[in-house]
């Protein structure tokens, strides 16, 4: 980090971060995610009024899965969620008008299929060989297809009182892998400037801890990683996949120069109509380094 005149001249991080919710003893559902990320913030300005814009950069090459409550049956009468994967690059352009206020867009390309998306492959490798577990049987998935995914993001936070502010993230996504509106809020409090807890903030990072504790409310039009292709029926589960979701979110966060560590928890209502377990909770853990 190179400051000067109340300048950020130059940041850039890499990180990686994990879902899973085997920290919890259980394997189903929205099993495991794992993204590699990279960032710069591409440039900085700053008006007549000592006002800062911050624009970054974002890339992410992810990976998501997703397996029934009983992974190891082969009858598709008792399969209550479906096998699916999910593999994509993605890039993000984000522009802050100053720390407590932004915008940003992205696009994601990527595949599905148990095989295409490297899903079946990766989990039953990790399940034989770290786990000491029986693969699974991905015995029936959502089929490959690729996808084009557009989102739209606007965050925002206000102080309260002292380290404490109300923060908020309204995304809309559209495409053929997923299509929906979220809106996420909750307090947050600690030494950090700016939001933190929404994607990957650069901008101006001051060492320290903070705290978030929040929701997050979903209007689902469309999950390919559910229900198949909304154009046509290509998919061997009859599921149908909940128009309103909700989760419980809460999280610390933790910068020690260079290193941005991060523990977020999220205990998720049910997606599809057919889950026997109603609440799914998974823990993300990323780690970044700022350089």
């Amino acid at each position: 980090m190179t400051f000067g005149s109340g300048f950020l001249f130059s940041q850039k991080y890499v990180g990686l971060s994990v879902d899973n919710d085997l920290y919890f003893g259980i394997d189903r559902y929205y099993s495991s995610g794992i993204f590699l990320k990279y960032g710069k913030l591409k440039s900085t300005s700053q008006d007549t009024l000592q006002k800062t814009t911050y624009i970054s950069e974002h890339w992410e090459l992810g990976q998501e899965i997703n397996t029934p409550r009983y992974s190891q049956t082969s009858d598709l009468s008792k399969i209550d969620y479906p096998y699916s994967g999910w593999l994509f690059l993605g890039y993000q352009k984000e522009t802050f008008q100053h720390l407590n206020f932004g915008y940003g867009w992205g696009i994601q390309l990527g595949t599905t299929g148990s095989e295409a998306s490297l899903a079946k492959f990766f989990q039953n490798t990790y399940h034989r060989y770290i786990l000491n577990l029986d693969p699974l049987s991905w015995s029936f998935s959502i089929p490959q297809s690729f996808h084009l995914n557009l989102e739209t993001s606007l965050y925002w936070g206000t102080k309260l009182k002292g380290k404490l502010k109300w923060v908020q993230e309204n995304k809309i996504r559209v495409g053929t892998f997923r299509t929906a509106l979220q809106t996420r809020f909750g307090l947050q409090w600690g030494a950090f400037k700016g939001l933190p807890f929404f994607g990957q903030r650069i901008e101006d990072l001051t060492n320290g801890f903070a705290f978030f504790a929040g929701t997050a409310l979903t209007i689902n039009v469309h999950d390919y990683s559910l229900t198949g292709s909304m154009f046509q029926s290509n998919s061997p589960f009859e599921f149908n996949s909940k128009l309103f979701r909700s989760s419980i979110e809460g999280g610390i966060l933790f910068f020690q120069s260079p290193i941005i560590a991060k523990v977020f928890f999220h205990y998720s209502s049910a997606l599809t109509t057919t889950q026997q377990i109603k609440y799914h909770p998974y823990l993300n853990i990323s780690l970044s380094n700022v350089f």
